[in-house]
């Protein structure tokens, strides 16, 4: 009479870890994209909640507020000497419009009357390859949208 141990054969086990590491290959690469995604949509909403700052501020206090791209391609300064910049793996790939400074940066002018000089910049993965916001400044109005961007 052959007696049963509890527990489980080597060979279960091996099938299970098997298994677990066949899950583990199909979700990895969908995290790392997720993640990315993540940094890309927060580092949009970060730039553009600055334009739409810095346009509110030059209404309210009637002076003209000032928004540079710095040519590194992820920090952002602006008028009072405050900076910030975008997550690790994301950057500004594309400025359109605005004023360009000897140094390679971007400028954007916020006026007074609510207008701008109006000023257009994409948001992506630093290679480029994947999820793209742009983030546009409409000239008169001073309007700052958000528009995905398809490759």
């Amino acid at each position: 009479m052959a007696r049963s141990s509890p527990g489980f054969s080597l060979f279960e086990l091996i099938v299970v870890m098997l298994i677990v590491a066949i899950a583990g290959a199909f979700v990895v690469p969908g995290i790392t994209s997720g993640w990315r995604s993540r940094e890309i949509r927060q580092g949009t909403r970060k730039i553009a909640g600055v334009m739409r700052a810095l346009r509110e501020r030059a209404v309210r206090r009637g002076v003209e507020q000032v928004l540079v791209l710095d040519p590194d391609g992820a920090t952002f300064r602006w008028t009072d000497g405050q900076q910030a910049s975008l997550p690790d793996s994301v950057a500004f790939i594309g400025v359109r419009g605005g004023w360009r400074d000897p140094d390679g940066s971007a400028r954007v002018i916020f006026y007074p009357n609510g207008g701008s000089n109006g000023f257009g910049v994409i948001v992506a993965d630093r290679s480029g390859v994947g999820l793209q916001f742009a983030v546009d400044v409409e000239p008169l109005l001073g309007a700052v949208t958000i528009r995905e961007v398809r490759g």
